[in-house]
């Protein structure tokens, strides 16, 4: 090798950190999105995910009034259209590259009202067991009030995680069912046993991913404290 090789200077890769990759923003990631290792999610509000979302929440009153005045057969057919809404404006924000922050945020947040709003109609009919709705609903409630604490130290709310989205999916399986066996339909015995089973099941694992977000705001907390100190 020659002295001009070895002080010739050899072209360094560009990393995640040197600027944009393919018009996104340029900043390392420690978890890839599924636009690639630098990806971000979007500040855009109007989107067509975030439109599902919104008729979402718009539709979830209408079920609730359904459930809670006897009339199964419309209640639980809309809740489950409602509640596969959930799946696809997840699916069209990824397939369209449009995911959003607002719709990061706002997804979640439907699913925990839908649940809430279906559990108190139920709770109302005699079908939904006390102790199960107020535990539904306090740990939304604990989980709501954090978000505040958490932007005012500059932490934004964590992201959803796979044992969150399994308590979401049982839960949404489990109350139907529920509603099924308070029904005169033949198999009501059977749907009754099944959706008590799969309630608390969910309700278990519900309280997990409220303890696994928990710990994850914890812990940002403490990177945030540790900064800026």
């Amino acid at each position: 090798m020659s002295d001009g090789d070895a002080t010739e200077p050899r072209p360094r890769p560009a990393g995640p950190t040197e600027g944009p990759v393919d018009g996104l923003p340029g900043e390392a990631q420690a978890t890839p999105g599924p636009l690639g290792p630098a990806w971000r999610p979007s500040t855009a509000i109007v989107t067509a995910p975030n439109a599902v979302t919104l008729v979402r929440l718009l539709l979830m009153p209408v079920c609730a009034l359904l459930l809670a005045s006897g009339r199964y057969g419309y209640g639980l057919v809309l809740t489950a259209v409602v509640g596969s809404t959930d799946w696809v404006d997840g699916w069209l924000a990824r397939r369209t590259g449009t995911v959003s922050r607002l719709g990061q945020l706002l997804d979640p947040l439907a699913d925990r009202l839908l649940i809430a709003s279906v559990a108190v109609a139920l709770l109302a009919r005699g079908v939904l067991p006390w102790p199960a709705a107020l535990l539904l609903v306090a740990r939304d409630v604990v989980l709501l009030a954090g978000w505040p604490l958490l932007k005012r130290r500059g932490v934004e709310p964590p992201e959803v995680v796979w044992v969150g989205k399994a308590a979401t999916f049982v839960l949404l399986f489990a109350l139907p069912v529920l509603t099924l066996g308070a029904t005169g339909v033949a198999v009501a015995p059977v749907a009754e046993v099944l959706g008590l089973a799969l309630l608390w099941f969910g309700v278990a694992l519900y309280y997990l991913a409220g303890a696994v977000y928990v710990r994850m705001a914890v812990e940002r907390l403490g990177e945030r404290t540790a900064a800026g100190s």
